[in-house]
Order: structure tokens, then sequence, then C-alpha cells
């Protein structure tokens, strides 16, 4: 029920073609017939010229063969009618023959000698007298009977490799030579190959033999004529050379294979005229005509096999019957077309007038699409006249219906609109491209200005003039967007601050062209790579460790932290590191701003220097000895060890400075400063308290004795012999000690008591030192 249900409406669409199908019917029925009759009549005319054409070429090769027996009896009676026949009375004959002209396709015409055993050597002995004096017979194997080619004219060639040669030797060629002798009349040989072939352009080859008898008379009896046997003529043929020589181009459209006897096998081959087909490899097309002749040849017959090849239906001129099939076509056609054009045409007014409501109900649909699209939509035409806009471009430029239809989009565009120009340059080449895409900025009726773009196709119309169909797509918000990102890019670009943007794992996914000039890293260089590869090793893993932390928990960092450029040098940058999440709160970016401070940092340094460190020596001044001695005195009480504190006094500088001078002077306070330093340990202090006073803190000491070692050992350092300007200079140092909590003063009080020391020192001797007792009695070392 549903097949049926769904074929009725697909079988009633053709049921006013029905009485075309049912002429049609009958045109093809009896064009049918036609066909056949036509095509059985060219059938039998290409069968009789088929026919026609083998029984003429059948017929030249036996009329070709029958004058080559006529020649071979003209060549016996050159022997019947002399008792001896010379080789040059046989080229002459030969020669007469002409046999390029009037036998082409022969190889030669010879003599075969007929030898009986007991003549053998007197046969080689006389030949061999005649001028050829390497004349044997071939095959040299011993036997009843020889034969000999004597003769062979033209004598060159191949048919010298056939002089001396015994043919009835061979059994093929034996066969042939017994029937002529026996039969005294003409024998042709099965297939052979020649002695003449060589490798090159061998062919299949075949002999033709008559008998000589003695007295050029033929015998009665076959043993008669065995007894007065001589020889033989004969024509030895090479089969291609012969045929090619006989047909010529008569078989340009026929394929003739020749066999021997009824051997229509490889063997029995013995000429084939296309020899680039296999004799059993059957020609393309299933409708080839073919046919076999027996052709008789002195007591042996040739098997002719013709077919027909491709172009054989073309060389006859009997072209098949097309042009009587199609007057027969165009006969039995006619009712079909004028029945079909009557049945076309009735139904062509019902299509016309469906297609008329079709198109009513279709605009229908188009204006209500047009009304109530979501897009902005209008018709202009050449000039940009508005022709037609739907409510949603009204919205757009808040005009009504009515005052929006006549005005000319010119009129619209914002009076600071750089594309003008542009839009009037489309609108003209519109003919040529048939499209028109620009942006342009409209003045709204409220006020304000708009961003759309419009894409426009024109569309020719066949009772003239043209309309251009027009999207417009308001694209403000987004020109808006685009504005804020160029902005951001050109901060970004211009920037004087390095600015980096990394993902959440901190590989550098940009870097802005102050970053590059700062590290001295193209752009190309850092993509790619963490932000770690700039790592100067001033910073510990700890340093590192809370500032990702921070990251992490307050999504700022801002410090300063010590970078390694490209070059290598170090330097240090003024970084703010901002977290950057998505909308669920995943950090996905890190942004890093920072600023190259190096040089802020090193004039800071210097102020540094300049106000806790004496200028001369480089050694901390007052106020850093100061702070370094409260440090040291806090280390004491948590580690619960003694400070050293040491006040120190050159001896003899003064007349250093009287006698070599103030630079001189200056140069040993350096050198006495710098061994100082040498001899001290990293947690210790070495202050320039002023002119030639110093002061050392030594901190972490154990044991008195401890203090002691290293008193001498400073000792010792400072009286080696100085070189100064171009002198050897030598001086001594006095100094005074006092151990901290031993004396458990202030900072003070522990310098002031070191002093007194140092000037017990001096009243004993110089060049020593004292350690400072509370009772004011002094130990001297």
């Amino acid at each position: 029920m549903e097949f049926s249900s769904v074929g009725k409406p697909s079988l009633a669409r053709y049921r006013h073609y029905l009485p075309v199908l049912l002429v049609l019917s009958v045109a093809a029925g009896f064009l049918f017939f036609a066909w056949q009759a036509l095509d059985r009549n060219h059938r039998q005319r290409l069968h009789e010229y088929f026919e026609f054409e083998v029984e003429r070429i059948a017929s030249n090769i036996s009329e070709r063969m029958a004058l080559h027996a006529l020649t071979l009896r003209s060549a016996a009676g050159v022997f019947a009618a002399s008792d001896e026949v010379t080789r040059n009375d046989w080229r002459e004959f030969v020669e007469m023959l002409e046999l390029d002209q009037n036998h082409p396709g022969v190889q030669g015409v010879g003599y075969a000698q007929w030898i009986p055993a007991g003549q053998l050597p007197a046969h080689i002995a006389q030949i061999r007298a005649q001028g050829f004096p390497e004349y044997a017979l071939s095959p040299d194997t011993p036997r009843a009977h020889y034969t000999s080619i004597v003769f062979l004219e033209p004598f060159s060639g191949r048919n010298l490799r056939a002089f001396g040669f015994d043919m009835f030797s061979e059994p093929v060629r034996r066969e042939a030579m017994e029937r002529a002798r026996d039969s005294g009349e003409l024998a042709y040989s099965g297939k052979v190959v020649l002695v003449q072939e060589t490798k090159a352009d061998a062919q299949a080859g075949m002999l033709a033999y008559f008998p000589v008898y003695r007295h050029g008379r033929v015998p009665q009896t076959v043993e008669q004529r065995r007894a007065a046997l001589q020889g033989w003529v004969y024509i030895p043929y090479r089969m291609n050379d012969l045929l090619g020589a006989i047909l010529g181009k008569q078989l340009s459209a026929l394929r003739l294979e020749i066999f021997d006897a009824d051997r229509l096998d490889g063997d029995g081959l013995l000429y084939d005229s296309n020899d680039t087909l296999d004799f059993q490899q059957p020609i393309a097309g299933g409708d080839r005509i073919s046919s076999n002749r027996r052709l008789e040849l002195g007591g042996r017959h040739w098997t002719l096999r013709f077919t027909e090849l491709d172009g054989f239906r073309r060389t006859n001129k009997l072209e098949p019957p097309w042009p009587e099939f199609l007057a027969a076509a165009f006969i039995s056609f006619l009712p079909v077309f004028f029945s079909a054009a009557y049945i076309k045409a009735r139904r062509s007014s019902l299509i016309a007038a469906h297609l008329t409501e079709s198109l009513k109900q279709s605009e229908r649909r188009f204006r209500s699409l047009f009304e109530n699209s979501p897009v902005a939509y209008a018709a202009l035409d050449r000039s940009g006249c508005l022709l037609d806009v739907n409510p949603q471009l009204c919205a757009l430029l808040d005009y009504p219906h009515d005052e929006l239809v006549g005005k000319n989009l010119f009129d619209l565009l914002a009076e600071d609109a750089d594309n003008a120009p542009d839009f009037g340059l489309k609108l003209q080449m519109l003919n040529h491209y048939g499209v028109l895409e620009c942006e342009l900025a409209l003045r709204r009726r409220s006020g304000g200005t708009i961003t759309v773009i419009l894409d426009g196709r024109l569309q020719s119309r066949k009772t003239g003039g043209a309309v251009i169909h027009c999207i417009l797509t308001n694209i403000t918000e987004r020109k808006r967007a685009e504005d804020k990102l160029q902005l951001a890019a050109r901060v970004f670009a211009e920037a004087h601050e390095g600015i980096t943007i990394t993902d959440a794992d901190g590989t550098i996914i940009d870097a802005n062209p102050t970053f590059c000039a700062i590290t001295g890293y193209p752009r190309d260089e850092v993509i790619g790579r963490n932000h770690n590869f700039l790592k100067s090793g001033k910073h510990d893993a700890e340093f590192y460790k809370n500032l990702w932390q921070l990251l992490q928990t307050e999504g700022c960092w801002q410090g300063e932290i010590w970078n390694r450029k490209k070059s290598g040098e170090l330097y240090v940058e003024l970084l703010t590191i901002s977290a950057m999440r998505n909308p669920k709160g995943e950090i996905v970016n890190y942004v890093g701003l920072f600023s190259d401070i190096t040089q802020s940092k090193l004039h800071q340094q210097a102020l540094e220097e300049m106000a806790h460190h004496d200028p001369l020596t480089h050694l901390p001044n007052r106020t850093l000895f100061s702070d370094r001695f409260q440090q040291a005195m806090a280390r004491c009480k948590r580690d619960n060890s003694m400070l050293g504190v040491v006040y120190m006094d050159l001896d003899g500088f003064k007349q250093i400075n009287d006698n070599l001078g103030h630079d001189a002077g200056d140069q040993l306070l350096v050198e006495v400063a710098a061994r100082l330093r040498a001899g001290l340990r990293e947690d210790d202090t070495v202050c320039r308290l002023g002119g030639d006073e110093f002061a050392v803190l030594m901190c972490g000491v154990e044991s008195k004795q401890q203090c002691v070692q290293a008193l001498e050992r400073i000792h010792q350092n400072v009286a080696r012999t100085y070189r100064i300007g171009g002198r050897q200079v030598e001086i001594g140092i006095s100094s005074g000690v006092t151990l901290y909590p031993f004396d458990p003063s202030n900072p003070d009080y522990l310098l002031r008591h070191a002093d007194e020391a140092m000037y017990v020192a001096k009243q004993r001797g110089r060049d020593r030192f004292e350690f400072y007792q509370p009772d004011c009695s002094r130990e001297s070392v």
C-alpha cells in the first residue's frame, strides 16, 4: 500500500506523455526491423567482396608459381640441348632470364649434380680444377650417393653459402628431390631453412626441383629414371621475399597466412603478411571475415588462410548503411515529434498559469521575509539613491520609512567620514565587478554616528535599469573594541617600560620593544622561553618561592630584582607582576612591567659608600662602625661568645708623611688598610677612625689566646716592608684590646678602654698590643 501511494503521484506526472510513448514504441519497432534488413544486405556485400579478393590473390600466387615452373623446365632444356653445360653457360642463361624484373622474389636458379659414391673424388678434383681449390661437399659424412650444388646464379651474397651443399642429405629436401626424380615432374619441398639464411632477417624457405636426365629425354619407368638421373635444376625461395614480390600492396586490408600442407601451426607456417601478430593470436573483433584456400603445387599443397583486417571495410568503400538508416529514423520519428510538440504546448499553458500563481506567492513570502528580517536591507540605484528599505534599516538610522526612501546614501554619510570617495569610486566600478563592499560612517536622524559594513550585489533587469541589493551590518561596537585594542597595542609597543606577557607556567608569549632593548634579546629569541633564563644568580630559591606565593595569593608582586642581559651584564629592575585570571578565577597569564634602575642603584650605592666608608681606604667609617658594633654585641649575647675590640695607631707614620709627602702617606694608609683587611676573617670589621688610627671588631672569639694569635698575625703583616714612591718604608703599629663581655661596657666605653690600652702599648715601647684591665693596671704581652 505504501508503494502505490508513493508511486501514483510520480506516474501522474507523465500520464500526458502516454500517447507519445505509444507512437515512439511503434517507430522504434519499425526502425529495428529496417536496420536488421539493411545490416544483412551490407554483410552479404562484404562477404562477396572478400571472396573476390581471396580468389584474386590466390590466382596471382598460382600464376606466379606456374611461371617459375616454366623457368625450371627451360633450365632443364639447357642441359638437354648440350652435352656439357659450363659455369659460364649457366650464368648467361640465368642473366637472360632477368630474375629481378621477370621473377622478383626468386633467390636464384641453380643446378645440383647427382654423384655416386665412387665418382666423388673425381668430382671434387674436377671442381677444384675450375678455380675452387677449397671446394668440398657438406656434410662430409660417408654415404652411398651424393649431390652437390655446383651452379647457383647469381653466384654472390647469400648464395655463396650454398656452393657444395648436399641437399640430398637433408630429409625434407631429399623427399622432394626423390619425388621429382621418380615422377619426372616439378616437385616442391616442405618448409626448410635455406643454407643461405643468416641470423639477420631469417625467413622460412622452400625449394622447387625439376629433374635432369642424360640425353635430355624422360625415361618411361621409375627404375629407368633413377638410372638416367644426371641432377636437378632448382629454385630456392625465401618466402617473405617471394610473397612480398608477388603480392606487393594487395594485402593492405587482409591478413594472409600460408601453411605447408595442412599443418596449421607454427611449424607449418611459411608466411604471415602481418608479422606483428602471432599466428595463434586472434584479431580483435568477433565478426571478422575469414576463409581458407588450398593451393596445389608440384605434388604438394599450401593452405592459404585469409582474415579481414581493420582497414578492409574502409578500402572497399562499402560503408555501413547509415544514410538509409538515418532516413528511416527521420521518417519514423516525425510522428513522435509532432505528438510531443502538441502535448508540450498544451502543458506549457498549464505550467504558465501555475508559475504565475507561484510567483505571486513567492513575492508575498519575499516581502514578508524582507520586512521581518533581523538584518538591515536596502535597495539602491546606480547613483546611490535608496529605492526601498526594510524596518531594520529604519530603526538603525532612526528614520521613518517614507522619509528614508528617496534619500541618497551620500547625504547620510558623516561629515568627517573619509570613505565617501571610496564609496563613490566603487559605485562607478560596479559594472565591472558586480560587487559593492565598503565600510561607511552614517549619521542617525536623532544624532550620533554609526559604522556599518555595506555588502551589495548588482542585479540587472531585462526591462532596463539595475538594482543594487545591499545588506548593512552595524559594526559600531566592534570598531570601538578595535580602537581599544589598537590603543593597547600602541601602549604595549611604545611604552618606555619593559613589558612581558607569559602563560600560567611563566612561558613568554609576547614582549615589547623596550624589553628587547633593555635585555638585548631579540623578540623571536624570547618567545616560548621561560622567564627563568634571565636569572642573575643573586637571589636564592627562597626569594623566588616567596615571590610566587605572593602572586598566587595576592595576584600582584612589586619589588627590585637582579637579572642578566644577553651580553652577561647584570642589571637591577623595578618589577611589577600582575596575575590575569579567567572568569573561573584561574590564573591564565602574568603581565610583567619593569624599569631598569641600575644607574639609580649604582648612584645610591655611591652615596651609601660616601656616607659609611672612608673615602681614602674604603674602610667603614665611624657611622658604619657603630652600627656593626651594636650588631656584633647582639651576636655575642646570642651566641654566648666574646667580642674583641681593638684600637690601633701606626708608629712612625708622621715622619713618613712629613719626609715623603702626603701622597706617600695616603698610599701607605691604603696599603695598611689592605693588610688589615686581609688579616681578618669575613665576619670581622676593620674601621679607619681618622688619621693613622684604626679600630677592629673581632667577632666570635672563643678565648683570649685566640685573640692574641690574631693580633700577632696582624702586627706581623703590618710590620712587613712597604714600597712607597720608589723607596722601602717600615712602620709599626700599637694596639689596645678589650674583650666583651668581660668588659661589660657600652660601645663608646669599650672603644675608649681599647684606646687607653693602646696608649699603654705606646708607653711601653710601641709596636705591641696591650689588653685593658678594669683596675687600671696593664698586662703586657
